[in-house]
């Protein structure tokens, strides 16, 4: 009975004991999910791409995209899109083009920081600051958004210009200045009021100023200019992760024969056709469809593909095979092909290139590459038989002699089997025409290639990054500087845990 008791005593402290590192782990889970950033919702953008209408044609962005802001995200807004600058004697920070549904209908305006968040301004005139709102965001920084001047005689609405709400486009107007006490112009606090473009008769430009709402006949209208073509170069493989499965495939099955009354040589043309395909994967703000040159290393020509679609050649090679055979004999020739797919993760660098600039906008880029061509190609050949009934032609002699003697008489007996040839054929192969087949150009830069990958993607373009005045003109993003926040969080995260396991 004792033993009883002391079993149920410690049944029910193992019980406790793992209902409590239950609740403990289920309150660090939930800790955990509590500091990392929630997925932030997408929407799409829409742009006016028909300059010969009032309405136009709309068209879905492939580079820029509405996105639900989350104050927890500390490196969120470093692919937002800049809608001016707000200056005071105490700071100096980037706005940015932010959207608010009001009644049902989205209204632009700009963020304004609050403390460590930001908060979206409201082009309507209840003019209200508000939490909840999406950012305009120029994911891949590849898209070419910028402020493009505008006056009612213009001939209606600009292409490329990002629809807001029903019927009007985001623009802004410069804020008026203000002289100081002293009498000095300066102006403090934002350097544009973000507002809309209304394509009502010549068009006018709204935007809330002095908490009123003010129509100009002229302003800036945002722009978003895509890219027509892109080229991959600098590739790299990931050769640690690269797979690479090889298939013995048979590709063309043809007999040789003599129908001649000689010894001669007999000849034939073997064709066929494979395919080559590629897909170089896609990245995040990379228009997909558009035409892309791969500059492979030690590729004298680009391949040419549609980006983020599959490439497929049908590709044919032609072999030129001779023996000799006696008469009416024949063999069967068969070519086999080494059929390869290769798949490795990549790094690169995409450019992008605009209509009317000879710039070109450039960033790295990962991701990953799929290949599948043929390479080994290799001729196997049967015995050599005989057509009439296809038995095996021998290649060694079989004539045997056997005499028998006695003192009265004498015997001899012959058997001889049909006359064997003296040596297997020697089969020959050689290129007919262009071949495509071999060893891809992927394969040849895996010595040369990183064994891991560890290029950031996020990085912003080289040419637009260097260059400060180029940054609204170009892209329109600014930097945020609330990166150190974001890895404050990471190191507690990580004490957390320790903490945790530690227990």
């Amino acid at each position: 009975m004792t033993k009883f008791r002391v079993q149920s005593q410690r049944s029910t402290i193992d019980r406790m004991a793992s209902t409590s590192c239950f609740i403990g782990l289920g309150c660090f889970l939930v800790l955990i999910q509590t500091l990392a950033p929630a997925k932030a919702a997408e929407h799409s953008v829409f742009t006016h791409k028909n300059a010969s209408s009032v309405l136009g044609q709309l068209v879905t962005s492939s580079t820029l995209v509405w996105e639900s802001y989350e104050p927890k995200d500390a490196t969120q807004l470093q692919f937002a899109v800049e809608g001016g600058k707000y200056v005071t004697e105490d700071e100096h920070y980037p706005m940015y083009v932010c959207r608010v549904p009001i009644d049902g209908i989205q209204v632009s305006g700009h963020t304004e920081k609050i403390l460590q968040r930001h908060v979206c301004l409201a082009a309507h005139y209840k003019h209200g600051k508000y939490d909840n709102f999406d950012v305009l965001m120029n994911k891949g920084h590849l898209g070419k958004v910028g402020w493009r001047h505008w006056r009612k005689f213009d001939a209606g609405v600009p292409v490329g210009a990002i629809r807001i709400g029903d019927d009007s486009y985001i623009g802004r107007h410069r804020a008026p200045s203000q002289p100081n006490k002293d009498g000095v112009v300066t102006h403090w606090g934002a350097d544009f009021n973000l507002g809309h473009l209304e394509p009502v008769g010549l068009g006018k430009i709204r935007v809330i100023e002095a908490e009123r709402e003010k129509y100009y006949d002229d302003g800036e209208v945002l722009v978003e200019t895509e890219p027509f073509r892109y080229e991959l170069r600098d590739i790299k493989l990931d050769r640690l992760r690269t797979d690479i499965q090889e298939n013995m495939t048979e590709l063309v099955t043809r007999r040789l024969e003599n129908l001649e009354d000689k010894y001669s040589t007999v000849e034939t043309i073997l064709s066929y056709t494979f395919n080559y395909n590629q897909y170089w994967g896609s990245h995040e703000g990379v228009a997909r469809g558009l035409p892309t040159k791969i500059f492979e290393k030690d590729e004298a020509v680009p391949a040419e593909i549609n980006w983020a679609l599959k490439h497929t050649e049908k590709r044919s090679e032609n072999k030129a095979v001779h023996t000799k055979l006696w008469p009416g004999t024949a063999i069967n020739v068969t070519l086999r092909g080494n059929y390869v797919t290769l798949e490795a993760p990549y790094s690169g660098k995409l450019f992008a290139f605009y209509y009317g600039s000879e710039e070109s906008v450039s960033r790295k880029i990962s991701a990953e590459v799929r290949k599948s061509y043929l390479k080994e190609v290799k001729l196997e050949f049967s015995p050599v038989y005989w057509i009439e009934n296809g038995t095996l032609v021998p290649t060694t002699t079989t004539t045997t002699t056997t005499s028998t003697s006695t003192t009265t008489h004498a015997t001899t007996t012959s058997t001889k089997e049909p006359t064997p040839i003296n040596e297997p054929p020697l089969v020959h192969m050689k290129d007919n025409g262009v071949q495509h087949s071999g060893p891809d150009t992927l394969e040849k830069t895996l010595h040369d290639s990183p064994s891991s990958n560890e290029l950031n993607s996020h990085e912003a373009p080289e040419n637009m990054s260097s260059n400060p005045a180029k940054d609204v003109a170009l892209a329109g993003f600014g930097v945020n500087g609330a990166g150190s926040t974001f890895i404050a969080g990471s190191t507690s995260l990580t004490l957390l845990l320790t903490l945790f396991l530690s227990l």
